[in-house]
């Protein structure tokens, strides 16, 4: 129960201050390329925006898997309208190498550590919320 007043709470901020969900020119954003196949980094994807970034209810991790356009896009949305705090794109650059995109909204749980967190979850295989890596990389301004 504790969890789900969390979560509410949440949502009762981003509603009352107003969020309208990531700019893709503004909120804190990462690209990075690995050595991993598209469709590997989905699932990953997956697994790390359910664990991080979702509650499972109010709000639900959607995504895509493009077999055609060698893409695929995770997302968590909530709120009204379907607003998305945080999402990450995947682009096979062949077919062992993709570039990746991380967006998140700059608030709560959605901010400039979770996107470091993703890079880290990624690259290493393993969902993290946190960041424990420090000497890998520094974190993104933007």
């Amino acid at each position: 129960m504790g969890i789900k007043l969390k979560w509410v709470s949440v949502l009762a901020a981003f509603l009352v201050t107003g969020c309208i969900g990531i700019d893709t020119k503004t909120s804190p954003k990462e690209t990075f390329v690995l050595p991993r196949a598209y469709q590997e980094l989905y699932q990953l994807a997956k697994l790390q925006v359910q664990q991080c970034w979702s509650d499972g209810d109010t709000l639900p991790v959607k995504g895509q898997l493009d077999i055609a356009t060698r893409t695929a896009q995770v997302w968590v949305v909530g709120g009204l309208g379907g607003v998305r705090y945080g999402q990450i794109d995947i682009r096979a650059l062949d077919d062992k190498n993709s570039e990746i995109t991380t967006y998140a909204v700059d608030a709560d749980i959605w901010n400039r550590a979770s996107v470091a967190a993703v890079h880290e979850a990624l690259q290493f295989g393993v969902p993290t919320c946190s960041t424990y890596m420090p000497g890998v990389r520094a974190p993104s301004k933007k």
